[in-house]
């Protein structure tokens, strides 16, 4: 286990107008970019991606059981939200600064795309923890907390204080180990844009490079977490770029070549979900020859690659949906980050095993992303600057 962002992830203004925006997380009417379709589904295949995650760890952390979510589970792990994000960022994050290199610009409106909203989350955070006790005075003079608080504040997600470790699902908000490696992307596009010009190298066949060598990491990982998947060391080593800039580059790769091959997606998505369902049903749940993971076999691999043409193949086909169903609010950041606080708030208070619990995390996490985009993550984007295009 797709704006994000996620992402962790990226994942903004909202009506369509007559001048074309640069940001790739703009709303309402779909996400802009020069030279590429402003009508698009990727707000709404964001949102998809947060609400399998949600329910991926609403299933797993609240041990809800029953044959039509075993059967539900069962089907939308094949559609895991981490990897859509992260193929989602490749294409339109790589795409921003390809189309516009200032440096500038562009992390302004990375920040502002990531932090106000993350702020705003650990803020309610902090009062789950002081609600439930363990934000006391024990808590308060451990130089833990006084590490993990600023950590929050920045991009060192992953790491959680040992006095925490009884809360909820285990940490306060486990899902925001995907918000480092998103930062971690954002700086890597102008570092590879430096590279190939300085290498002269052709960006193709470095991004083809750079994928096989995270590919051969991910399986390192991969192996690696089967003898020491709970160490410290292992965390270090999977929690970063490299295992999985493979996912990335996917994105990457189809953006270079969009001009030649936009034809293989667009008005296609149905075609490619298809042919994506017959792979898994052949190859994952008839032969068995692969589980869903971020640490993927071959054949996984394979599953990984046809999955990624269905994002984009699915952004660009339909291409009113999103803003039909939205109506601008991209809400899907949101529900990243408010699904783990709900979930451990149920957690604490005994509604483990308790099925109809799922129903309350769905709506109280849209909720507060609904808050959330309004409050903190609307107002901040329209603080970014947009550099001018030429149409």
């Amino acid at each position: 286990m797709p704006k994000v962002d996620p992402v962790v992830q990226d994942f903004s203004l909202l009506k369509p107008g007559p001048s074309v925006k640069t940001d790739p997380w703009s709303s309402g009417g779909g996400t802009a970019l020069p030279g590429l379709p402003r009508n698009n589904n990727f707000d709404f295949i964001r949102l998809i991606a947060a609400l399998q995650v949600m329910l991926w760890h609403s299933y797993e952390h609240l041990n809800i059981r029953s044959p039509f979510l075993d059967g539900l589970m069962n089907i939308i792990k094949f559609f895991p939200g981490v990897p859509i994000f992260f193929t989602v960022s490749g294409f339109l994050i790589y795409a921003s600064y390809d189309r516009k290199k200032d440096l500038k610009i562009y992390f302004r409106n990375r920040f502002l795309r990531i932090f106000p909203g993350l702020w705003a989350c650990l803020a309610l955070t902090l009062v789950s923890l002081g609600v439930f006790g363990y934000l006391n005075s024990t808590a308060l003079q451990d130089r833990q907390v006084w590490l993990w608080i600023p950590s929050q504040f920045t991009f060192f997600q992953v790491f959680t204080p040992d006095v925490f470790r009884s809360f909820g699902a285990g940490s306060p908000n486990g899902s925001l180990w995907t918000i480092p490696t998103e930062v971690m992307f954002y700086t890597f596009v102008p570092v590879f844009f430096w590279f190939a010009l300085k290498l002269k190298m052709n960006k193709t066949w470095l991004i083809l490079i750079l994928m096989a060598l995270s590919y051969g990491y991910n399986i390192y990982c991969g192996l690696y977490r089967d003898e020491q998947g709970t160490t410290a060391v292992f965390k270090m080593m999977s929690k970063n770029l490299f295992p999985f800039l493979f996912y990335f580059l996917i994105g990457t790769l189809i953006y270079q070549h969009w001009e030649r091959i936009k034809s293989w997606y667009e008005g296609r998505g149905l075609y490619w979900l298809a042919g994506y369902a017959l792979y898994f049903s052949v190859f994952s749940l008839w032969l068995q020859y692969f589980e869903p993971g971020y640490y993927p076999n071959f054949f996984g691999l394979v599953s990984v690659i046809i999955l990624s043409q269905v994002v984009i193949a699915l952004a660009y086909s339909g291409r009113d949906i999103s803003h039909k169903v939205l109506h601008g609010n991209d809400i899907s950041y949101g529900v990243y980050l408010y699904h783990m606080p709900v979930i451990n708030v149920f957690l604490e208070t005994g509604f483990k095993g308790v099925n109809v619990t799922v129903l309350f995390v769905v709506l109280l996490t849209m909720a507060l992303a609904f808050l959330s985009w309004k409050i903190v993550e609307q107002p901040s984007l329209r603080l970014k600057k947009k550099p001018a295009v030429i149409h």
